[in-house]
Parts: C-alpha cells; sequence; structure tokens
C-alpha cells in the first residue's frame, strides 16, 4: 500500500503544469499594471470590435482580450476578466487579417482610459497574427513525445497501431509540393459485422473532439457570441483560426453512417483533420477508404475501443495545442529529398506483399482498391509527414513506422476480402486490365507501376527501369527486351526520349 501512495506521489510530480485560462489573465493583467503612462508597449490578444463604455469621439475604440474567444465564451458570472482598450486614429498602421475575433499584436503607448480602472493603449500599429502564434507564445508548456503517449495511452485504449495513427492524425501533414491537397488528415475506422466496437470508438474520440476549443474544431457555427456581465457589453467574434488545423468528429451516431456534404468534401481535400468512425460495413470499394491515410478495420477478434475519462487529458488539451502548432512551426513542408527513404519502403512493401499475399493483395492495390498504389504513395508520404511532425525529425525509423501501419491496413482488409468475393473478383480484373500478359511480363509491369507511384511527374526514366528489373532477377536483355514490348503494346509510350510514362 505505501509502496503505490509512493508511486502515485513521484507521478504527480512529474505531472506537466496545465496551461490554463487563468493564468493567461493574471500575466497579462500583470503586464499592463507594471506599465506606467507613456510607455511603449507591444501586446497579443484577440479584438474584440465593440466600443468599452463611454468611449470618447476622438477616435475608434476597441477592446482587447488576452482570451481567445471560446476561452472567453466558457468563463463563469463571477470569473476573473480583464481588459485593454485600444484607441485607433488615422495614423493607426492596420496589416493583416482584423477583424473581430482576430488575433492581433498590437504596438503603441499606454494610458489611462477615463472610465473605471480600465488601461489604454494609443495604438500606432496593430497587425493580424496567425491564430498558431496564440499556442507558440507558450512554449514552456508544450509535452514531451512520451508524455503525449502516456496521455492518449492512458485514455483512449485501442490496439498499438491505431492509436498511433490516431496521435499522429492530429499533428496534420506538411505541405508536400506537388501536391494540391491541405494539412488535413483523414483517421477512418471502418465496421466489420459488430458495431459495439466501432460505436466505442465514436465515444471516445468524441470525447477528444469535444474537449477542443471551438476555434480548431470544425463546424458551421463562424460565429462565437459572448456576453459580458462585467461590462454589460455583448460580442460576436468570428474564428481566428484559418488555417487546415481543424478537427471533425461526427457529433451524432448518425454522422458515422453518413457526413454531410460540406465536412466530406473538407476532408477528401485534405482541408480538416478527420477521426472518423464509420459504421457502415466496411466495403474494397469505398471511397473514403481509398482516399484515407489510415483506412482501419475493426475486426470483431480484437479487443474492443473504450476510453476512460480522466481529468489530466482534459486539462492538458492547451498544452497538447501548444505542442502541436509549435512542432507545425518546426516542420512547415517536406521536400522529395526528405521522403525518399519512405519512398524506398515503399517500393520493398509492395514487392514483399506480392509475394506472401499473392493476387488478393492485387486485388487491394487496383485502381478502385482501398490500396490504389498510386494514391497510397502519396497518402504514405502524408503519413510520414504527420510522424516526423510528432517525432520532430525527419528518420528512417519513421519510414519503417509507415510500412508497419500498411501492413496493419492490408492485414484489415485481407479480412474483408474473405466475405466479399465478388468485390475480389471485380479488382482482381481491374488490375489484370493493367497489368495483363504473361507472369515475367506482369512482374515487369508491376515494376513499373511501383517507380511510377513514387514519382512526382508520373514518369520513370530508362535506366531506372532496367536497373530495377536487373535488381529482381531479370536478365539486362531480358528487360530490355520486355520494356519495348510494354511500348509496342501501347502500356507505356516515351514523352521524351529516355523517359517513360504508363498510358491509362
Amino acid at each position: 500500500m505505501m509502496e503505490g501512495e509512493i508511486l502515485e506521489l513521484l507521478r504527480l510530480e512529474r505531472m506537466r503544469e496545465p496551461l490554463s485560462p487563468g493564468r493567461r489573465l493574471r500575466e497579462f493583467q500583470m503586464k499592463i499594471q507594471r506599465l506606467k503612462n507613456g510607455d511603449e508597449i507591444e501586446v497579443a490578444g484577440f479584438l474584440l470590435g465593440r466600443k468599452p463604455p463611454n468611449a470618447p469621439a476622438d477616435a475608434a475604440y476597441y477592446l482587447l482580450s488576452p482570451l481567445s474567444p471560446s476561452e472567453l465564451s466558457s468563463l463563469r458570472r463571477g470569473d476573473f476578466r480583464t481588459y485593454l482598450v485600444i484607441r485607433a486614429t488615422e495614423r493607426t498602421e492596420f496589416s493583416g487579417r482584423v477583424k473581430p475575433g482576430s488575433y492581433v499584436l498590437v504596438r503603441g503607448i499606454i494610458d489611462a482610459y477615463p472610465w473605471g480602472n480600465l488601461r489604454m493603449v494609443s495604438a500606432a500599429r496593430i497587425e493580424g497574427r496567425d491564430y498558431s502564434e496564440y499556442w507558440k507564445d507558450y512554449r514552456e508548456f508544450a509535452l514531451s513525445r512520451r508524455e503525449v503517449l502516456d496521455l492518449f495511452e492512458r485514455t483512449v485504449y485501442l490496439r498499438d497501431d491505431m492509436r498511433k495513427a490516431l496521435i499522429y492524425s492530429i499533428y496534420g501533414v506538411p505541405y508536400i509540393p506537388g501536391e494540391e491537397w491541405g494539412e488535413g488528415f483523414e483517421f477512418t475506422v471502418f465496421k466489420y459485422r459488430e458495431d459495439s466496437g466501432l460505436l466505442a470508438l465514436w465515444k471516445a474520440l468524441k470525447y477528444f473532439h469535444s474537449s477542443l476549443p471551438w476555434e480548431v474544431r470544425l463546424t458551421r457555427k463562424r460565429v462565437l457570441e459572448v456576453d459580458d456581465p462585467l461590462l454589460g457589453l455583448d460580442f460576436r467574434l468570428g474564428n481566428p483560426n484559418g488555417s487546415d488545423m481543424r478537427y471533425y468528429t461526427p457529433p451524432t451516431k448518425r454522422g458515422t453512417i453518413s457526413l454531410p456534404k460540406w465536412v466530406t468534401e473538407r476532408i477528401l481535400s485534405k482541408r480538416a483533420i478527420g477521426l472518423l468512425p464509420k459504421n457502415v460495413e466496411a466495403d474494397p470499394l469505398d471511397r473514403m477508404a481509398r482516399m484515407s491515410e489510415t483506412p482501419f478495420v475493426l475486426v470483431p477478434s480484437e479487443e474492443k475501443p473504450y476510453f476512460e475519462e480522466n481529468r489530466e487529458f482534459l486539462q492538458l488539451i492547451p498544452n497538447l495545442l501548444v505542442t502541436i502548432f509549435i512542432q507545425r512551426e518546426r516542420l512547415g513542408s517536406l521536400d522529395r529529398k526528405k521522403t525518399r527513404a519512405v519512398e524506398e519502403e515503399f517500393l520493398r512493401w509492395l514487392r514483399e506483399s506480392r509475394e506472401d499475399y499473392g493476387d488478393p493483395f492485387r486485388a487491394l492495390t487496383a485502381p478502385s482498391g482501398p490500396m490504389n498504389i498510386r494514391l497510397r504513395a502519396e497518402l504514405g508520404k502524408r503519413v510520414f509527414g504527420s510522424i516526423v511532425r510528432f517525432n520532430g525529425r525527419v528518420t528512417k525509423r519513421a519510414a519503417r513506422e509507415v510500412k508497419l501501419i500498411n501492413e496493419a491496413i492490408v492485414n484489415d482488409w485481407m479480412v474483408v476480402l474473405k466475405d466479399h468475393p465478388s468485390e475480389m473478383i471485380k479488382l482482381l480484373r481491374e488490375y489484370q486490365m493493367y497489368v495483363p500478359g504473361t507472369l515475367k511480363a506482369r512482374r515487369a509491369l508491376e515494376i513499373l507501376h511501383d517507380l511510377a507511384s513514387v514519382s512526382p511527374s508520373n514518369e520513370v526514366t530508362r535506366e531506372d527501369f532496367i536497373r530495377e528489373l536487373v535488381r529482381d532477377g531479370f536478365s539486362g536483355e531480358d528487360a530490355a527486351e520486355l520494356l519495348e514490348r510494354f511500348i509496342a503494346a501501347g502500356y507505356v509510350y516515351e514523352p521524351f526520349p529516355g523517359k517513360l510514362r504508363l498510358i491509362g
């Protein structure tokens, strides 16, 4: 008993201090109180866009809050509040997005406001800032990689690969040159026969999603209305977060079956992070499965997901957002040089999987299948980008992690294919349409498709193709002969001498 108590005390000692709205309010108030009238000030906060009480008519007057719209609206009637009055004239310079609800940086001279005990800044410049800056100002509250893992392990109970993929997904995806997609990520889990496990997962994800501030939740609510009992004012505030770092989980059970059109559009274009338990039977021809970074399937033999209400988890949500936005700043983009390791690992995985699984794997990788080769190569890079954001650096281990996630997804869908023989036959026929011929020719054309899938231009050089065939066991003479047959048969053409492109 004593040992257990000691361990609990040690755990509490190690607990990270939560970043609370109260701390932000106190620090903001102390900053403006320390300054004397006439001092220069630089202060950040959210523009409220309403006149303070008894505002003079000599300029435009606004209020600035240290809290975001959602934090301001969550304050109870008797909670402490603080504001700063902003005085703007024709000489005040404006830049960036400056609207009610915007996160702004104000520079000017501090002074007293002629009503109550409010203070005022005569603004020389008001600059709209990115919403992420609000969180990055508190870097000392960021969680370590281990702390994030522990937090989710104690709250959301899933098999390891699913839980890791869930954590990676919330970090979003770095910009990848050549892609039109945004920073969004689609973490999708389909049901298989039973739905109880899927609904338990939905409750866990809804628990996480409902704990997030309004600014980072994908919703149709564009304006937040806030009443202030201290000043007797009400505010209509827009969402300061204009990024793709916005999360969506169906708020109702109906949404687990069919998503609203406006949500589907945002998620398919990767303009939001979808945490999507799909309470529909896994279908190998499902479009969402094909477009998802992680289209998992819950099979009945697995332990059902569940969650535990975790007070620490709720308290540390602001710290988690600090962590996510800091990591997002560190890795904003991912060039091809950084993705080379994951491309090589992907090509190896394709070769190994065809040998291990045979035709069922080929069916999954058909154009309409959930593991469409071209799409899976791009989606794998996106998973890689999220893992790298989480880890804080590019490593070969991250590329191997993508391979493990791909293997887990394939294992799930192999179970589904057994119960969908007609879909499997359809996908296999589709696959054979673009990889026909003898076993030797099919193997060679598969390799060409694999190489094209990791090429940004969808082109492969003659030299790379023949080199890869030789590496796979073909003779140089056979490799050259097969290439000429592919060109003659119309499977491949040369847009430029030495460059190969697949037809169809």
